[in-house]
């Protein structure tokens, strides 16, 4: 993607790096990276004899604005993101009623599955059923995805095409009083629901509209997390094709792992610069939204409840073992304080450094864990603020070690940060707002968490990278990948409450911009 002729930015202010803060006027870039930042005018001389030397012009742009290095978010979804563009947009949904006629009125709209996401059951007053449902849609397959990923709510037309309906019972189906499905489904079985509605996009249409927002965001690297293998043609063929405008860094799916491992093709570096296959990606449990993540105690509104596990220590370290010996990271996904506990374990019994994903409740002796296992965190600041309910789920003295960020970085537990998107917003910005200020009810019990917005910058550009093994990215020094992104405004001079109102207007890729707002120059 990248020229190889060089290129001057110059802007107000260009930070080429966070904590700590190093600003220059201007950066030089020539095939892709940064050869030099520092003073416009040394920038200009020595990009005019490169250009010399290379027999090709010099780019040289003056932009208005602030220029930063692109965000690097560790842990999204790409396809899924880009297929629920095209999907319902169900946050903020606070009734049954409301989540029935929003189904109901889109219905002509989907040729075949209908899907949606974003319903939480705390804000609708209760979970919604199949027979919900079926009162708005009763001829087409319906999936709607819970705003964590870790609980579904399908019609009877998708039960009975997932082969739900009769038969013996399976985990992570949801029962009634009279033995029939009552079309909520948990886990694995909400993953392969709502696979089936977006294994019907193409693809690369998938991964190109999931770019475009990513661009929009100033996200210029991303790595998307358990990659079946409908999202991994789409990322191939776009790789192919020369339309992929993001770095991405694909986690498989365990399964789609193993079957290629079977059949003797080890995937580790598949790629370039702009698309490379990196780990696997593994579940330890669930979420604390659906109750299913593992704690060490039940839960503080359902005393019957630890939440689920889903994988025991010793089958992580085989898995990560085997994984490992392939080249491959490995990137398991824990919340609850008995899941992270058992990961910290699990990586150790391997001898594997991978990475904890969220590390969502995480006391004293469990960041201990974290730190013992060399184990890298990547957290989702956003979650601080839509965890509005989260003390009454976990009581006042376990939700103040939720989201402890400031306590894993004390502790030497390397940290880097994404949304997770589609879950949460993908704008780094508000990623940065929400470390920074640590908004609502969970904020207030926790505010000696809160980070200044040095190190949260730091930690969805540098950071971020390094969680990924590559420290040549979220930066704008020499050597650095000429990644940059454009800023309305000064996020270090900003009030705290206007960090997710300053405006991305142009976003930069190996040194070619990716995408530019309209009007920008």
């Amino acid at each position: 993607m990248h020229v190889l002729c060089p290129v001057v930015v110059a802007a107000e202010r260009v930070y080429t790096g966070f904590r700590p803060t190093r600003v220059a006027e201007a950066f030089l870039a020539v095939g892709g990276r940064v050869v030099y930042a520092g003073y416009e005018a040394e920038a200009l001389r020595l990009g005019r004899g490169a250009a010399e030397a290379l027999g090709c012009r010099l780019r040289y742009e003056r932009l208005d604005g602030v220029v930063v290095p692109g965000f690097v978010d560790a842990h999204l979804h790409l396809a899924s993101l880009g297929f629920e563009s095209r999907g319902l947009d169900l946050r903020g949904v606070e009734s049954i009623d409301e989540l029935k006629a929003l189904v109901a009125r889109a219905a002509g709209r989907f040729g075949g599955w209908i899907y949606g996401r974003g319903w939480d059951q705390e804000r609708v007053g209760t979970w919604p059923t199949r027979y919900d449902l079926d009162e708005a849609v009763a001829d087409k397959p319906v999936v709607l995805m819970r705003v964590c990923g870790h609980a579904a709510v399908v019609n009877t037309e998708a039960l009975r095409r997932l082969g739900l309906l009769g038969g013996e019972r399976r985990r992570n189906v949801d029962y009634g009083c009279d033995g029939s499905p009552t079309g909520l489904l948990f886990e694995e079985e909400a993953w392969r629901a709502y696979r089936e509605a977006r294994h019907s996009v193409d693809p690369v249409r998938a991964v190109q509209a999931g770019q475009d927002r990513l661009l929009r965001a100033g996200v210029t690297t991303a790595a998307t997390m358990g990659a079946d293998w409908h999202e991994m043609r789409g990322l191939l063929e776009a790789w192919r094709r020369g339309v992929l405008r993001v770095r991405v860094r694909a986690y498989l799916d365990w399964g789609l792992y193993e079957a290629l491992h079977g059949a003797g093709f080890v995937p580790a570096g598949l790629g370039d610069e702009m698309l490379r296959v990196v780990g696997v990606k593994l579940f330890m449990d669930g979420s604390l939204g659906a109750r299913t993540a593992w704690l060490r105690e039940p839960y503080s509104d359902d005393p019957g409840n630890r939440g689920r596990r889903l994988l025991a220590a010793e089958e992580l370290a085989r898995r990560a073992s085997m994984a490992a010996r392939d080249g491959l990271d490995v990137a398991i996904h824990a919340i609850g304080d008995a899941a992270v506990a058992e990961a910290a374990r699990g990586l150790m019994a391997a001898g594997v450094r991978g990475r904890v994903e969220h590390a969502s409740l995480a006391p004293r002796d469990v960041i201990e864990l974290l730190r013992s296992a060399g184990a890298r965190v990547v957290a989702q600041p956003r979650f601080v603020a839509s965890d509005w309910w989260a003390v009454d789920r976990l009581g006042e003295e376990r939700a103040r070690w939720l989201y402890p960020f400031r306590s894993l970085l004390a502790a030497g537990v390397p940290l880097g940060f994404s949304s997770d998107a589609p879950v949460e917003p993908v704008e780094p910005l508000e990623g940065v707002y929400a470390a920074v200020a640590r908004p609502g009810p969970l904020g207030e019990l926790t505010a000696g968490e809160r980070l200044d917005v040095e190190t949260a910058l730091h930690l969805y550009t540098r950071g971020s990278a390094e969680a990924l093994g590559e420290p040549w990215l979220g930066c704008l020094e020499p050597g650095c990948a000429a990644d940059a992104v454009l800023l309305s405004e000064d996020p270090l001079e900003a009030p705290t409450e206007y960090l997710p109102d300053i405006a991305v207007l142009a976003s930069m890729v190996a040194g070619v911009w990716a995408w530019r707002r309209s009007g920008v120059a």
